[in-house]
């Protein structure tokens, strides 16, 4: 039976019919490349048609080459300096230089136009030839991909280009008007291109879909799309040779493309930084990565197993506030995996409930699995990236250290361990520590505001001893909080609360998530619920 997919992000859920039109980082890099180039053809040809013109026509080159159309070329030049410069420093994403490169298409269509308009028409005999500016609505459409209904548009803008020009030079020079059939038949031709652009760019875009939807990565074959999230899209998988399941997440290409270059370079940095993260982690209780790679495209992406679980946010949310039994249980496996991750130098910074899973595997029901390690920051010296993407903070204010949201240097594992109390607090009441009106001021309380007991915010029986560790967890002075997650896994052991057994456990999964269920049975097909994500 297939099993539900759980990743270690939280997921919205897309539908083709939803998902926004987008280039994937890789094709927009090339198309990048390719709008420089094009650029720098267009001057380097304008100058040896003009020089070429000068040549063999010097009776007309004054007429073609007057101050509007040197000006206009001047223009062109300066774009496509602009252009190289921006490519080479990389100072802003690749979607958005294409959007400039489209105001560059309209300013060579009109350059085109006003040198072509400048010598008068033929008033009399068949109209021969096309406009000059039809080829290079056609040429761009062709090598330049972009959203197909902005491509439409520029190429009309661009095809309008010729009469417009034609008006100028009418007025600036007083020639006569050809008459109006004859006017159409010259411009009826950028048209018809702009529509063909507007085909081809469609066509672009539903190969790249195509392609996007059946590529390899490694040993996998992706299946569909599940969702995606802050910072990466997450598909479903299935190995070649081994018919296995698994859930394959890659960075996003709205993420990469929304970024200037070099937070293009933190997003990859920080995905590999995650994967390898994980890779080094052996618990149990954290989610297993498979592999990690980077795809033909150069998407990177890691492998992870798929769990049949529910993320502690859906269960509390979903069944309610958790008995102190279950709590011990559930929070001693999540002690475990910390640990290690904690003395191998890894800090978390965003436990949270929707970043901890209860799961079922093989015969064990409430299995804990820690996800999500995107803002691990490694404590090793030799670990000096600073990986930082403009406009995200460090954890998630419901559940962040007052160090962390002070923002102090020297943070180490106790920030989890206060994340843990901040989990422990919601499973035991329902709410967070804090219930501020704003993600700021959230984060202010864990600083100011000392929290209320969680008994005095619970109708179920809490064993004071139990309470004392939470609130110990929640101390302002990372020196006052258990100071280690096995010291505090060894404090949950002897708290006083009755012991959550596997007979507990499997009768719960029975009576409220049964394989049977409509409930999970519609997450084996979709994905996890859709939560905010705070990244760094």
């Amino acid at each position: 039976m297939p099993q539900l997919v759980h990743t270690n992000e939280p997921l919205d859920i897309q539908t083709d019919s939803s998902a926004k039109q987008t280039l994937a980082p890789k094709m927009a890099e090339d198309a990048v490349v390719r709008l420089y180039w094009i650029c720098l053809l267009c001057v380097v040809l304008a100058a040896f048609s003009a020089i070429f013109q000068s040549i063999l026509q010097p009776e007309i080159i004054e007429r073609m080459m007057n101050a509007p159309v040197y000006l206009t070329w001047s223009f062109v030049l300066l774009f496509t300096l602009a252009i190289g410069i921006i490519r080479h420093l990389r100072l802003l994403p690749p979607m958005t230089i294409l959007n400039l490169g489209l105001v560059f298409e309209v300013l060579v269509a009109f350059a085109i136009s006003l040198a072509e308009t400048a010598v008068p028409l033929c008033e009399h005999g068949p109209v021969l030839g096309i406009p000059k500016v039809a080829l290079w609505i056609a040429v761009v459409g062709l090598l330049i991909p972009n959203r197909p209904k902005t491509k439409l548009a520029v190429a009309f803008i661009s095809a309008s280009m010729w009469p417009l020009a034609y008006a100028l030079n009418l007025n600036l020079h007083g020639y006569a008007a050809v008459e109006l059939k004859r006017l159409l038949v010259w411009i009826h031709v950028p048209y018809l291109m702009a529509f063909v652009t507007y085909a081809l760019a469609k066509r672009i875009y539903v190969m790249e879909a195509a392609a996007q939807k059946a590529r390899d990565l490694g040993s996998y074959n992706l299946v569909s799309l599940i969702g995606s999230g802050g910072m990466g899209e997450v598909w479903r998988a299935q190995h070649r040779m081994l018919a296995r399941d698994a859930a394959i997440k890659l960075i996003r290409s709205d993420l990469l493309m929304g970024k200037p270059g070099y937070q293009s370079d933190v997003a990859r940095k920080r995905f590999k930084r995650e994967a390898q993260a994980i890779a080094s982690l052996q618990s149990p209780h954290t989610v297993y990565l498979f592999d990690f790679g980077v795809s033909r495209d150069g998407t990177f992406y890691y492998v992870m197993e798929l769990l049949d679980g529910i993320s502690l946010q859906m269960l509390v949310d979903k069944y309610g506030p958790q008995p102190a039994s279950r709590l011990v249980h559930i929070l001693r496996q999540v002690c475990h995996s910390l640990e290690e991750a904690h003395r191998r130098g890894l800090v978390h910074r965003d436990i949270k409930p929707s970043n901890i899973f209860a799961c079922k595997i093989g015969i064990e029901h409430d299995f804990m699995k820690v996800l999500d390690f995107g803002l691990v920051k490694n404590l090793s010296p030799k670990d000096s990236l600073q990986l930082t993407l403009e406009g995200a903070s460090a954890g998630t204010p419901a559940y962040m250290a007052p160090e962390l949201a002070m923002g102090e240097d020297g943070i180490d594992g106790r920030v989890d361990i206060y994340a843990l109390g901040c989990v422990a607090y919601f499973l035991l009441t329902g709410s967070p520590v804090f219930t501020e009106k704003t993600a700021t001021a959230t984060a202010l309380a864990h600083v100011q505001k000392e929290p209320v007991p969680p008994s005095q915010r619970s109708e179920m029986q809490i064993p004071s001893r139990l309470e004392q560790i939470i609130l110990r967890c929640l101390a302002k002075k990372a020196e006052d909080r258990p100071q280690t997650a096995l010291e505090l896994e060894s404090l949950f052991a002897d708290c006083g609360a009755e012991k959550w057994t596997q007979e507990d456990a499997a009768e719960w999964w029975q009576t409220y998530l049964p394989e049977s269920s409509s409930y999970r049975m519609a997450r084996r097909l979709r994905s996890v619920e859709p939560l905010s994500l705070n990244e760094e």
